[in-house]
């Protein structure tokens, strides 16, 4: 990975250790926030952490969260829509929503490779070791077909050399899914989010290979992928996108209040809260980044045979 993909995936520390000002002017217009994703999700806790957060800082007068489980057609409105104080919650699967311009990156969580305490794999050198030697006689599991732990495990065959068209993945969708599998010994190997599995790590009931982080993180007593023989860096991470109509003036507004989030104790707290890293970035950074994250995605997803 280059130096500069390096340093945009840890610039949210900096963000926060710097963005210590006053707070910008409030929102002279209620703050809506459209979720397509599921009620009670991550993007739905995502948006009233930051509903919150923007509340306590008087950052607007008012917010709203409306939750459209993925309805295209609010999306398509949305992205036709006026007015300034609307904002799209958005993941790695909607970084190119039509008729949207990205505001901010604003937080993601990190990945853990793990494996069952009674299964064959005692470390990740004996993950690559069979991935490299026979990739196809290991399951690998997370959470959604063509979502970021199924990516991941694309971007750790493909960095390790092997042929990430030969990966053998298992989808657990359910809060539980994954964990179950893990636990019954139905995958060799799973991927999924700090905050479901550092807690079964810390009990003894699952093994940590490896963190998808730049450094190694406190939760987890395990390696990099980096250090590991892996250069990739990965975060399923949550940004803003804002409708393509907006006047410039109206989008400065609205980064300074991100910016007033990102830099606020309220939204380190949360941060904490929820396991995720503080991954803020907006302008140009932001701007190149989702350009090499976006391609990196869908070349990965084209060689597990995902149709994009």
């Amino acid at each position: 990975m280059r130096r500069r993909e390096f340093l945009l995936w840890g610039a949210g520390l900096a963000a926060l250790a710097a963005g210590c000002g006053a707070d910008p002017r409030p929102l002279g217009v209620p703050l809506s926030l459209v979720v397509p994703a599921t009620v009670g999700g991550k993007d739905d806790r995502f948006a009233h952490e930051l509903r919150t957060v923007v509340r306590r800082r008087g950052l607007a007068h008012a917010v709203n969260v409306t939750t459209c489980e993925g309805d295209k057609a609010t999306i398509r409105g949305f992205a036709r829509g006026k007015g300034h104080g609307r904002l799209l919650v958005a993941g790695p699967a909607l970084v190119n929503t039509v008729g949207t311009v990205p505001l901010a990156r604003m937080a993601g969580e990190w990945s853990v490779v793990v494996a069952p305490m009674g299964g064959k794999l005692r470390d990740f050198d004996g993950l690559a070791a069979t991935l490299r030697g026979n990739t196809a006689s290991i399951l690998m599991g997370g959470r959604t077909y063509g979502g970021p732990d199924h990516v991941l495990c694309g971007l750790i065959a493909k960095g390790l050399g092997a042929d990430a068209r030969l990966v053998d993945y298992a989808a657990f969708p359910g809060k539980e899914g994954l964990l179950g599998a893990l636990l019954d010994g139905r995958i060799a190997a799973g991927v999924g989010g700090l905050a479901q599995l550092a807690p079964q790590i810390r009990a003894g009931r699952i093994r940590a290979l490896a963190v998808s982080a730049p450094e190694r993180l406190p939760e987890v007593d395990a390696p990099t992928l980096m250090e590991s023989g892996v250069r990739h860096i990965h975060a399923d991470w949550r940004g803003l996108l804002a409708p393509g109509s907006l006047r410039e003036e109206d989008r400065a507004h609205l980064l300074d209040i991100c910016r007033g989030v990102s830099a606020s104790a309220e939204w380190s707290a949360s941060c904490r809260r929820h396991r995720w890293a503080p991954l803020y970035l907006d302008g140009p950074d932001f701007h190149d980044w989702l350009g090499v994250e976006s391609t990196r995605s869908r070349d990965i997803l084209t060689d597990l045979g995902i149709r994009q």
